[in-house]
């Protein structure tokens, strides 16, 4: 068997452990339209159904000179696992604005192009606010505002 058959078959044994789990979760006696396991059975529907899909087409192996054989960049892989570590342990203490820009600056510069700090600052800003005003005006969800209160 394919090497890909086997990793649809964990991606499907893993849907449907997590399906499971969200059956678990208790429905609210209140009516709503979205109950709390709406997005959770959602997800892993999703899951089972990518590797149910994966299984049955798993399509032609790859060329030589194609993108899944060339070798991993473990510098870039191990400075974004880094990055993401470093932005669990500063998330609370900065703040989300700040922790999570810091995190889109750190990400853009290790995967892309690194001649764009500017440009990756202005993004990484403007992404975490507008998903901090989402969740905090709109959604009424509170993010860690951290030390400066934004």
């Amino acid at each position: 068997m394919r090497a890909i058959r086997w990793v649809a078959l964990i991606i499907i044994a893993f849907g449907a452990a997590y399906l499971w789990g969200a059956l678990q979760i208790r429905e609210s006696t209140t009516y709503s339209a979205v109950g709390p396991r709406f997005f959770p059975n959602a997800l892993g529907l999703g899951i089972v159904l990518s590797g149910v899909w994966l299984l049955l087409m798993p399509g032609a192996p790859p060329a030589d000179d194609a993108p899944e054989r060339i070798p991993l960049d473990w510098l870039s892989l191990g400075l974004l696992a880094a990055a993401v570590i470093a932005y669990v342990l500063i998330f609370r203490p900065v703040g989300y604005i700040i922790a999570t820009a810091l995190l889109m600056v750190a990400g853009a510069q290790i995967l892309g192009d690194r001649g764009h700090l500017l440009r990756d600052a202005i993004i990484g800003v403007s992404l975490a606010v507008t998903v901090a005003f989402v969740f905090g005006r709109l959604l009424n969800i509170n993010l860690p505002s951290g030390l400066f209160g934004f």
